[in-house]
């Protein structure tokens, strides 16, 4: 079960901010909930255009189910002419989402500087 989930916003290198979400733990079905929330929370405090990176480095256990969390950020930071970027360092994370076949729809980054210049580049 996840532990915890830290935000924070961020200044980008093209001077726009972005929010990170670092989620702590395993994202399984019992954090669904905590994640969404999350989520909804960092899209609003991150303004009209979304820069989003979901930190995924501290996660230890990436369920499938919660997949669809990480797809609905990404859609609505599209929608808005945002972007989303995943930071991932473990295999077991990266399998995960090869195995659901989203890996290809999120941008990934090994570390979060990575990410930032990622988010910034969109």
């Amino acid at each position: 079960m996840i532990s915890g989930i830290t935000q924070q916003t961020i200044d980008t290198p093209d001077g726009a901010a972005a929010v990170v979400l670092s989620p702590h733990g395993e994202l399984d079905l019992a954090s669904i909930a905590s994640l969404d929330s999350a989520v909804t929370s960092a899209l609003r405090a991150a303004g009209p255009q979304p820069r989003l990176i979901v930190d995924l480095s501290d996660v230890s256990l990436l369920q499938p189910v919660v997949v669809g969390v990480l797809l609905e950020a990404r859609r609505r930071c599209r929608n808005a002419g945002g972007a989303t970027v995943l930071v991932v360092t473990a295999p077991e994370i990266s399998a995960t989402l090869a195995d659901v076949e989203v890996a290809p729809l999120f941008p990934t980054a090994p570390e979060l500087h990575a990410a930032v210049q990622r988010v910034s580049d969109r």
